[in-house]
């Protein structure tokens, strides 16, 4: 008989994780992109269909579905903040008499945990689990993937999809931990983008967000991606690196790019070589002066709290990042991260006090600062958000936007007129359509 198997995510104690949210202090003036699905639990579901998921379930959720059945096994994807609720859950499925406990995501590379778990898979799951459970995967399939933008208040703005190329990164900065999750990075074959791809269009969908760590690093792979997301009329936003995207500017304009995501990091050029993110400052800038110019929405994450900043050097920091007008900011406050060289370094050098791991969420400093403290790193951060989010940032957007699909849609009134068609398009979408393909 085959095992009864359920993955889940961590349970939810309130509302939904909102991006924006977490990377902003105004709860009114900005946008939302509300946490509604578990990407990497929906790959493993498309692959292998066997196994049941529940995504960010309340706790009553939870216990309702582990009491529903006998399960065999109990899998949970999670982060590093994540893991006290993760411990809890575990407890309940043990005492109600599941046998196994699997562990998955980048919370499970945190070692001090280890032993809760019967089995932990590193990297992306679904022919590690396959194997695990005797299946051959012949490649894997991309499963539609249906989110939107909306706002604080429920208003949904546009209906978009997720689109995966590529899986880890071939960089090694010394803060991240995708070279230990994925050790060898890999590609999504063509024909299972554009299977996705196709049902998009198919179901009116024609907004796409491609969060995977480093778009374009498989050149040729890449470029065959564009092509198809022009020829299907798409509009893009790749995370991405900045000279990637200095490089590929316009082939990817000509194939409908409508925004990206990059690393920003630091304005200090000894810093950016410290984390070894090989890459130069002035290359940042230009990217960022570009988007702006063609105007492409521009996302940009950015570190506080280097070894050798101060109070002063981050508020100046501050400032000119504030003068580059992003869409969105992710500020970030230096955080060692389990299986990096960052945990060692600071772990040897200055010592890591933090004992509760709701903290590693990158909004606290969990580490022996020499030169802020962890009340003051807060307040700073706080500060951080105000300076580079006016309460006029969404209009600013909203105008950018309206800019650029008017040259999109070839007409000055056609583009507010597209975006009305998003607005009612998101707020009647059957958002079930999202099945498995």
């Amino acid at each position: 008989m085959d095992p009864k198997i359920l993955f889940t995510t961590v349970y939810r104690n309130k509302g939904r994780h909102d991006y924006f949210e977490a990377n902003s202090r105004n709860t009114v003036f900005r946008f939302s992109i509300p946490r509604i699905r578990s990407l990497g639990l929906r790959f493993i579901k498309q692959n292998i269909p066997e196994i049941e998921i529940l995504e960010y379930p309340t706790w009553e959720e939870y216990k309702k579905a582990i009491k529903k059945q006998h399960w065999d096994i109990v899998g949970f994807s999670f982060y590093v903040d994540e893991i006290p609720e993760i411990l809890q859950m575990i407890k309940y499925a043990r005492e109600n008499g599941v046998e196994e406990i699997w562990g998955g995501n980048y919370g499970a590379l945190t070692e001090e945990i280890e032993e809760y778990f019967d089995w932990i898979c590193i990297g992306y799951g679904e022919e590690e689990i396959a194997k695990k459970l005797g299946i051959k995967i012949k490649e894997v399939v991309h499963p539609p993937l249906i989110g939107h933008l909306g706002t604080p208040i429920g208003l949904k703005l546009t209906p978009s999809g997720f689109l995966f190329t590529s899986r880890g990164c071939n960089r090694k900065c010394i803060f991240c931990q995708t070279p230990a999750f994925c050790r060898k990075p890999s590609k999504i074959p063509i024909s299972s983008i554009e299977k996705v791809l196709l049902y998009y269009k198919s179901i009116g969908v024609d907004q796409l967000v491609m969060p995977e760590e480093n778009f374009g690093m498989f050149k040729s792979h890449m470029e065959k991606v564009v092509e198809l997301l022009g020829e299907y009329g798409f509009y893009w936003y790749p995370v991405t690196r900045a000279d990637t995207l200095n490089e590929n500017l316009s082939f990817w304009m000509e194939n409908g790019l409508n925004g990206a995501g990059i690393g920003i990091e630091t304005f200090s050029q000894k810093t950016m070589d410290e984390i070894e993110k090989k890459e130069k400052v002035e290359e940042v800038i230009e990217a960022v002066k570009n988007m702006q110019k063609f105007n492409r929405f521009i996302y940009g994450t950015y570190m506080i709290g280097y070894e050798d900043d101060t109070k002063e050097s981050i508020k100046k920091s501050i400032i000119e990042l504030a003068k580059l007008k992003l869409d969105l900011t992710q500020i970030c406050v230096l955080m060692p991260l389990p299986r990096t060289p960052l945990w060692d370094y600071i772990q040897e050098k200055y010592g890591i006090f933090e004992k509760d791991w709701h903290k590693f969420n990158t909004k606290h400093l969990v580490w022996n600062h020499p030169h802020i403290s962890p009340k003051e790193m807060e307040d700073l951060l706080t500060w951080a958000f105000k300076k580079v989010y006016p309460r006029t940032t969404p209009l600013r957007t909203t105008l950018k936007f309206m800019k650029r699909y008017s040259e999109a849609q070839g007409g000055v009134l056609k583009g507010p007129l597209y975006m009305l068609k998003q607005f009612i398009q998101a707020n009647t979408f059957e958002y079930c359509k999202d099945e498995y393909v």
